[in-house]
């Protein structure tokens, strides 16, 4: 398995016990209509397209476009495509990512990136499931699923007037908000756990086990690159770097309490000990130093399962 691999796994397993989104998927990833992924940076919104994708059957490919990384002047020609002599330069017909897309899935990352001239032939193209290649007036048909993600609300867009409100409501068929990390501390310490003992793997070296000290940072920290940030934060752990580039603020740690960030870190200990072990609860004692009475008690005020 490669590092990207293992990276977007763990990502996957983290949007997919969130009920809200196993929900959504359930009902409506099979169904071939369009899906608009709203959600800050690094929350996953590509390894979520992906796994739609997945999940859809469809027989194309995926097809993702990072709508910021398109020159303006070459947005149209990559997206649609161009015949021979449509302009100097153009010395070759050849196909735009939406007729690559044609039984497939096209991803378009960063909606909220796209020039409004773009988003009118965007929205067109759309409507009529085809296109015209520049140079020319045949219409070419496109069986394909439409995924859109945006970082920026683009209903806020819509009434700022920088992006379109027809093509917003074409594509908010269903929308998926995803968590922040910050909205989903219950999972920040299980997850650094993985991603530190698959970095480990990925670089040869030993697994080496977070003090105390660091967990809590790791609960309080406000995670503006949420998932993302969080990777790179176990990258540099394994590899003995300076892990948090700077110290958690007095504010970032009142929305939870010290003994409640405590409880969590002594909840995800167990319960990680309890999977390695196979729920075992004598060799869980034996390996965190305590009585099986006082783990029992510990397991019940928890509300830890043990199967």
């Amino acid at each position: 398995m490669s590092a990207f691999d293992h990276m977007e796994n763990e990502t996957e397993s983290y949007l997919i016990d969130d009920p809200e989104i196993k929900s959504m998927l359930g009902s409506t990833a099979t169904f071939n209509i369009d899906i608009l992924l709203l959600g800050e940076t690094g929350t996953g919104k590509d390894t979520l397209a992906q796994r739609i994708h997945h999940l859809s059957g469809r027989r194309g490919n995926f097809v993702a476009v990072n709508c910021a990384a398109i020159p303006e002047s070459l947005a149209e020609s990559q997206l649609f495509g161009v015949n021979s002599g449509a302009y100097t330069g153009a010395i070759q017909s050849r196909a735009g990512f939406v007729e690559a897309a044609h039984l497939g899935t096209l991803y378009l990352d960063e909606i909220d990136s796209m020039p409004l001239s773009l988003q009118a032939k965007l929205l067109r193209v759309l409507e009529s499931r085809g296109v015209e290649r520049l140079g020319s007036t045949r219409f070419i048909p496109v069986d394909m699923r439409v995924i859109a993600s945006a970082q920026h609300s683009l209903h806020e867009m819509v009434e700022q007037s920088t992006f379109r409100r027809d093509l917003y409501f074409r594509l908010n068929v269903v929308n998926i908000q995803l968590p922040t990390l910050r909205d989903r501390r219950d999972c920040i310490i299980s997850l650094f756990l993985e991603m530190v003992q698959k970095e480990a793997e990925y670089f040869k070296l030993p697994t080496p086990p977070p003090p105390e000290s660091l967990l809590h940072q790791l609960l309080v920290h406000t995670w503006p690159g949420n998932v993302r940030e969080l990777r790179s934060t176990a990258k540099r752990f394994v590899l003995g770097l300076p892990v948090l580039s700077s110290p958690p603020s007095a504010h970032q740690g009142k929305k939870t309490s010290l003994k409640s960030n405590l409880q969590q870190i002594e909840k995800t200990l167990i319960e990680e000990s309890l999977r390695r072990h196979d729920y075992c609860v004598n060799a869980v004692a034996i390996e965190l130093g305590t009585s099986k009475r006082t783990l029992y008690h510990r397991i019940k005020h928890l509300e830890i399962s043990l199967t």
